[in-house]
């Protein structure tokens, strides 16, 4: 199989092209073909096929977030894995099934390394100012900003996630480190301050899948 070429893995000599999200998780995005459902666990590659016609390329080891426990009665984040056809990375994103205006993102590449830490973006139309802030921190940690970025795909999945972000980078070893909720408030040169709670059931169910792409790029490798 030629490196980076993810079209050609169902079984029997079937060929397929995987050109939109592989949701994983309990909370399911919907296809451009057909909506599903499911709760628990992580969606392995046999749960797909006849979603897609085909096993998606990327085989998710199963696993359980831990909950948090202020979120029982909310839903489960959303957590999409976006790539292409060769494609060199994978992209992981996250956010709480109710507010896509902030979540966390990253990108594996195919050798299963991060391209970058982690992502903390939140949405520039969540309030137009948000573009001036420059200091994100978590007292006493701070974190380097990433700038204004755009996604031209951000819907093109069939769900949305903001088409201009903001960023932070969150170190791999702080995010792992935590064992609760955390607060990460970002500062304007104005005065203004926004303050975004990346709640601990998001952060578990983002890092699982985060792990689980990781193993299976590094397997392939």
């Amino acid at each position: 199989m030629p490196e980076h070429d993810y079209s050609r893995l169902a079984g029997n000599g079937a060929t397929c092209h995987i050109d939109r999200t592989v949701p994983i998780g309990a909370s399911i995005v919907r296809d451009h073909v057909s909506p599903l459902r499911a709760a628990g666990s992580l969606a392995i590659a046999a749960g797909f096929a006849a979603f897609i016609g085909c096993a998606p390329p990327i085989v998710l080891d199963t696993a359980s977030a831990v909950p948090d426990t202020t979120a029982t009665a909310d839903k489960p984040p959303t957590v999409e894995l976006r790539y292409f056809p060769f494609s060199p990375t994978v992209s992981v994103v996250a956010w709480r099934a109710e507010d896509a205006d902030f979540g966390l993102r990253t990108w594996v590449r195919r050798d299963g390394s991060l391209v970058r830490d982690h992502r903390l973006y939140v949405g520039t139309y969540f309030e137009p100012w948000v573009r001036s802030l420059y200091l994100a921190a978590a007292p006493p940690r701070q974190f380097e900003m990433t700038g204004v970025s755009r996604d031209t795909y951000a819907c093109y999945f069939g769900k949305c996630s903001p088409f201009e972000t903001i960023g932070v980078r969150i170190p791999d070893e702080f995010l792992r480190e935590i064992r609760d909720s955390v607060a990460v408030t970002l500062y304007g040169r104005d005065g203004r301050e926004l303050t975004i709670t990346i709640r601990r059931d998001l952060i578990d169910a983002y890092l699982t899948a985060v792990d689980s792409v990781t193993a299976e790029m590094r397997r392939r490798f």
